[in-house]
């Protein structure tokens, strides 16, 4: 009995530590929600895709363009196809359009239908981290995808923390259920978070994201993307003197 009581209290102090720290990360990260800053970055984007029936990825193209980044609205400009600047193409150019921080929101915010349960220790880049796991139904909190019309899926997946920070240190996000006709039928993103310094300061941003598509047909498309050298946003101003 005594060996019962024992092994109870223990799970339930398990249980309030896990409670402690995703309240944690949600505190943490609806505040850097709240609080994205402006920042240009440069976008680095290796293209693939592979055939239905095929195991092996031909790499396509080599995309870099400069992101502007406005709370979590991407603008991107100054395109370069395999080093060569290139108009951007609707159907040629496809590239992710997440938010970076899109998914703080939808995945933290108590109000949303997103379910998130504990899931034991991994790690990410050699850091020990929490893991959750997490369902949202069709029509949550999560954004519309395009294809091109707009539909809001089911979403899956896993979140990694950093314990004692509550930080995101990799997020893994699985797209289903898209409607007959829709341009895919699956999208799955990882999207990696550390810290980067934007002048003077240290941010807690994305630095890295590996977006697959599969589409009607069987066949994947692929995009592994580096975030690199965030910088401040500087809009230019013209004053004329009279």
């Amino acid at each position: 009995m005594m060996r019962w009581c024992l092994a109870l209290i223990t799970v339930s102090f398990s249980l309030l530590g896990q409670d402690a720290a995703l309240e944690r990360a949600r505190r943490v990260n609806l505040e850097r929600a709240s609080n994205m800053p402006n920042f240009v970055a440069d976008e680095t984007a290796e293209r693939y895709m592979r055939r239905f029936g095929s195991s092996k990825w031909r790499h396509e193209d080599t995309i870099e363009t400069e992101i502007t980044v406005r709370g979590i609205q991407i603008t991107r400009e100054k395109w370069r196809r395999n080093g060569k600047p290139v108009t951007p193409d609707r159907d040629d150019m496809h590239m992710p359009s997440t938010g970076f921080a899109a998914a703080l929101k939808p995945l933290f915010n108590p109000a949303c239908p997103t379910m998130l349960e504990s899931a034991g220790r991994d790690e990410s880049r050699g850091r020990p981290a929490l893991v959750y796991r997490f369902r949202s139904p069709a029509y949550g909190c999560f954004g519309n995808l395009y294809g091109p019309a707009p539909y809001n899926p089911a979403r899956t997946g896993r979140v990694l923390i950093d314990e004692p920070t509550g930080e995101i240190l990799q997020f893994e996000e699985e797209a289903t259920g898209f409607p007959r006709g829709f341009v895919f039928s699956q999208r799955n993103q990882v999207m990696t978070w550390d810290s980067v310094r934007i002048g003077d300061a240290s941010h807690w941003l994305p630095v890295a994201a590996d977006f697959i598509w599969r589409m009607g047909n069987g066949e994947l498309y692929r995009a592994t993307i580096e975030y690199k050298n965030h910088r401040h946003f500087e809009a230019a101003t013209n004053i004329t003197f009279k």
